[in-house]
């Protein structure tokens, strides 16, 4: 089977059982690979109302066909898991070489199962699979555990990990790879929780193709259309704050405002000129790599991969704060203690303005300052996160945990989906968001539906709810194809933001399977039944596709988005669209005949 390493491995921690299982063709033409692969083994694998920080609960690192080949945007790797934060499915994608590293030593998935009753890492040497004593890793920073085990396994191993913290099961921590983040979720918490430091891999296979020749013209055929994303190849993601702050949805001082006269300061021209030291890309990326290394020019003289986008999105403009050097720092202690930039500046800003309301003060902080605008409360609450000592351990929980026991309306400005706090792609500008938002299988995620389409309208026509269920619908069957393949969300600019013959085109190259667009498509609804089955087995319904309440009853004060918003209504009836798109009952429910018609005869919600 080309594409295919053809071979799925276990790991349980609790017995210290490690046994493979084969990828049946069957298997694979029916989900794909990746998130489709991994929803599959979650959903059979992980029981009703199991604890994510429990034993029952799985960790999976999955990879698709087209990683590992020289296909562009084949460097990603992905984790799927039941959320800490949100107690429901949660999937998260990262970069580097891990992926393609895990597909060459013969493998297309791992699964980690149950607990190990003393810390370990996990150690893949091709065929050779063993747990190793990680007593002594145990604390360690991300940066500091991967140089460790490439000490003791080599120096071409990739390896992804769990910082500290992850070990002190902090709700918002993330896995690290080299220096990329597979960010969402608390995927951190769940490694953390197993008593698994890292996982290491060294892979020396090859991954064979159906069709090599044209794989290798396909490559060149769409090489200028990668060299033609000027913006993320010269200026890499955070060209995004300018484009966004013009757009007027740049969410500002915890999403009061959407605009930002300060936003310049955070313009991706400043990092390239004051910061920048190298360009970095991810495994086969033919773009020249959109990841910017920089250095602070303060005093630190920190090193950081990054900021982001969606970094400067919330530790800058989301808390209010224009200093460069401090965002600089605090993205590099993130990615050190394993913390998500997204998650950990949602909570600052949220406190912020709590702060600023007078719902809690000096008293309740520790003395901290949590003054909209204030750098070093940014840099300081990181450590006190990752230790989940004084106030960090509350940041820890997330917002909706921290709006629950704050009370006294702070729910009224808490900004989060089904806990999960948003990205940097405002709900109330683009309506699809809103909806994308509303139904993501993960909450708060930019890459389910996804925000291109609405980016390129005028306000008067991003004000309308005509269409919008059908770009949310549309674009989330692409990324969750692209997460199945798995291949870069960036690729969309050139493959296409909506599934199209390109990804036929590549998989027919990779695998030899002569799929129609209309196959792909049911793959697509197949596996979005799939992980909404597992959050309605969860007790997911309609009444939790919502959005935050300053989303829905606050318009956007200022700027080009201004009078912008998505109300209750608008909302429902968007809910009412996409349901009917998906074939899913009024409570958001995967129908039998759905199910049964996808193939999906053997999922039971209500078990």
């Amino acid at each position: 089977m080309k594409g295919y390493a053809g071979k799925i491995t276990y790991v349980d921690l609790s017995s210290g059982k490690i046994w493979n299982d084969a990828v049946e063709e069957a298997f694979a033409r029916k989900y794909l690979g990746g998130s489709g692969f991994a929803t599959r083994v979650l959903f059979d694998r992980v029981p009703k109302g199991a604890d994510p920080l429990g034993e029952m609960n799985a960790f999976i690192l999955c990879t698709g066909p087209v990683s590992g080949t020289l296909a562009h945007g084949s460097g990603r790797g992905g984790i799927v898991t039941k959320s800490p934060l949100t107690d429901y499915f949660m999937d998260s994608y990262f970069g580097g070489e891990f992926a393609a590293a895990l597909k060459q030593s013969g493998r297309d998935m791992l699964v980690i199962l149950g607990k190990s009753s003393s810390p370990v890492f996990l150690f893949i040497d091709n065929d050779e699979v063993k747990l190793v004593p990680a007593e002594d890793l145990w604390g360690l920073s991300t940066k500091d555990v991967q140089d460790k085990i490439r000490e003791r396994c080599g120096r071409y191993v990739s390896v992804v990990c769990c910082g500290p913290a992850g070990e002190n099961l902090a709700p918002i921590a993330c896995c690290i790879s080299g220096r990329r983040a597979a960010g969402r979720g608390g995927t951190g918490a769940v490694l953390g929780s197993k008593n698994l430091k890292a996982i290491a891999v060294r892979g020396t296979k090859d991954v064979e193709v159906a069709d090599i020749k044209g794989m290798i013209k396909f490559y060149h055929d769409k090489k200028e259309n990668f060299l033609g994303l000027k913006a993320l190849r010269e200026l890499g993601t955070p060209f995004l704050v300018k484009f966004i702050n013009e757009k007027g949805g740049l969410g500002t001082l915890n999403w009061q405002q959407e605009s930002w006269e300060k936003a310049k300061n955070l313009y991706a021209e400043e990092f390239i000129q004051k910061h920048m030291l190298r360009s970095w890309a991810c495994f086969a990326c033919n773009m020249g790599g959109c990841t910017r290394v920089v250095r602070a020019i303060s005093k630190s003289s920190t090193v950081t991969e990054g900021p982001e986008y969606e970094t400067l999105f919330a530790l800058g403009s989301n808390c209010g704060v224009d200093d460069r050097d401090k965002i600089i720092e605090t993205d590099r202690l993130c990615d050190d203690y394993g913390i998500d930039t997204i998650s950990y500046g949602g909570c600052i800003g949220f406190l912020m303005e709590c702060y600023e309301k007078g719902l809690i003060t000096k008293d309740d902080t520790g003395g901290i300052d949590f003054s909209f605008g204030n750098g070093d409360t940014l840099v300081q609450c990181t450590h006190l996160v990752a230790k989940r000592e004084g106030i960090g351990n509350f940041i820890a929980l997330g917002v909706k945990a921290m709006a629950e026991k704050i009370g006294r309306g702070a729910e009224k400005f808490a900004c989060h989906i089904r806990g999960l706090e948003p990205p940097g792609h405002s709900a109330r500008a683009l309506k699809s968001m809103a909806l994308g938002y509303a139904v993501s299988p993960r909450g708060g995620s930019h890459h389910d539906t996804r925000p291109g389409p609405e980016y390129q309208m005028d306000p008067e026509a991003r004000a309308k709810t005509e269409g919008k269920a059908q770009i949310a619908y549309n674009t989330s069957n692409w990324a969750v194809i692209g997460d199945s393949m798995i291949v870069c969300h960036f690729c969309e600019g050139v493959y296409g933001v909506t599934l199209t013959e390109n990804h036929v085109n590549l998989l027919k190259l990779v695998t030899g399977w002569d799929l129609s667009l209309k196959e792909l498509t049911e793959i697509a609804n197949r596996i979005h039944a799939l992980k909404r089955s597992f959050n309605c087995r969860e007790g997911l319904r309609r009444k939790d596709d919502r959005l935050p309440y300053r989303f829905m009853h606050e318009r956007i004060p200022s700027g080009s988005s201004k009078g912008l918003g998505i109300t209750p209504d608008e909302l429902q009836r968007l809910l009412d669209e996409y349901y009917q798109l998906r074939g899913w009952d009024s409570e958001g429910i995967p129908t039998r005949e759905t199910l049964n018609k996808l193939g999906l005869t053997d999922v039971e919600i209500n078990a």
